[in-house]
């Protein structure tokens, strides 16, 4: 009995003492919050105040080793010149178009040649290729998984390789939104053959990348469908290992950026050994002319994520003024350089600290970016 309290005793000591260090940890981290906070111009503010987390790096193509790309666009010329300024000297390494797979696809490549040729830096085109003219009601993916658009997916390939630059694609973007139509079984095949077409004419300089969208399942939560089963929605569009490059995830409405299913896609993705591009963003729901709400809902969180997320690799803003859409009326204005508050707190997540080492790679010259991105044998 005397060995058994023995025991006892020790197993309550070891007890004791793993819920006071447990104690001392929280106390140390809300302490810090507490300060982040205080010194912050609103509570909120805080989740972007921690310092950016080490990256992870998983190998992938164009992949950095440890920064994070930044891009931007979905936007006119006008409006990315107009960012890439607002940001100066960090301006975006990453260009976002967009084109669909039935388009006039040589005409578009045209004007991206036109685009990347007069920009300053050596901008990367970020490519999103529809499969459905623009509607659910349209959608196509299991004629292009047939093979009845290899002639398209011929004038992509040429295409990619007259940029003479790397590329991210990614083909049937938001494949989980109910709004693009897709089925699964069709989209897997179509994103195969894509992928396999892109991959084999530039196998070096092309990333794919397979992008979800955490606001279709919301609207599913919000229809009853629990949130538990997003990933098995999301498996059910998966092309598989060998066909992807990077995992993509598009931010849009505040709860996405801290949704559980959001988390759980990250998790996944790194579990799988897949950077993550946060493809899409902007502020939605508020507006930069409410500077402290536009803060506190969306920006600070949002970079909390980002500097947080050790596998999240790049992200792409869309700087736009969405009241001009009347179906996008209700997103607000998200342009950073409409308001001074707003610039100064976002200027301060994308510019790197003096002294401090770069969490961020931005626009630069070609022989910076390809090395950046690990080409030429770097």
């Amino acid at each position: 009995m005397k060995l058994a309290a023995r025991i006892m005793l020790l197993l309550c000591l070891i007890l004791a003492g793993i819920w006071a260090w447990h104690r001392w940890q929280r106390r140390a981290v809300d302490e810090s919050i507490t300060a982040n906070a205080a010194s912050a111009a609103t509570p909120l503010q805080a989740w972007a105040k921690a310092p950016p987390v080490k990256r992870a790096f998983y190998g992938r193509r164009l992949e950095p080793r440890d920064t994070v790309l930044h891009g931007a666009g979905q936007s006119d010329r006008q409006s990315f010149d107009a960012y890439s300024k607002a940001v100066a000297p960090a301006r975006p390494m990453l260009m976002m178009r967009y084109v669909d797979l039935h388009d006039d696809l040589p005409k578009f490549f045209e004007r991206l040649r036109a685009d990347l040729g007069t920009a300053q830096d050596y901008l990367i085109p970020q490519i999103g290729i529809s499969l459905n003219e623009g509607g659910g009601t349209h959608h196509y993916e299991a004629a292009t998984a047939a093979g009845k658009d290899d002639a398209a997916l011929e004038q992509i390939c040429s295409g990619l390789q007259t940029l003479a630059r790397p590329v991210f694609v990614r083909p049937g973007y938001e494949f989980n939104g109910p709004w693009n139509g897709y089925a699964a079984p069709s989209y897997v095949a179509a994103f195969r053959r894509i992928a396999d077409a892109i991959h084999r004419c530039l196998p070096q300089e092309a990333a794919v990348v397979w992008d979800w969208s955490p606001d279709a399942e919301l609207d599913q939560q919000r229809a009853g469908a629990p949130a538990g089963f997003a990933a098995a929605r999301w498996q059910q569009f998966y092309p598989g290992d060998a066909y992807v490059d990077w995992w993509g995830v598009n931010l849009f409405s505040p709860p996405t950026l801290s949704s559980a299913a959001t988390r759980e896609f990250l998790a996944e993705a790194d579990s799988r050994r897949f950077p993550v591009m946060i493809a899409e963003s902007t502020l939605r729901g508020a507006s930069v002319h409410d500077p402290h709400a536009a803060i506190d809902q969306w920006f600070a969180p949002y970079f909390g994520l980002l500097r947080g997320t050790k596998g999240i690799k790049a992200f792409c803003y869309i700087d736009w003024d969405w009241r001009i859409y009347p179906q996008w009326a209700d997103w607000g204005d998200a342009r950073i350089e409409s308001d001074a508050t707003v610039l100064a707190f976002y200027r301060s997540q994308v510019l790197n600290a003096s002294g401090a080492a770069p969490w961020l790679s931005g626009g630069a010259d070609r022989v910076t970016t390809r090395g950046i991105l690990r080409l030429d044998g770097r």
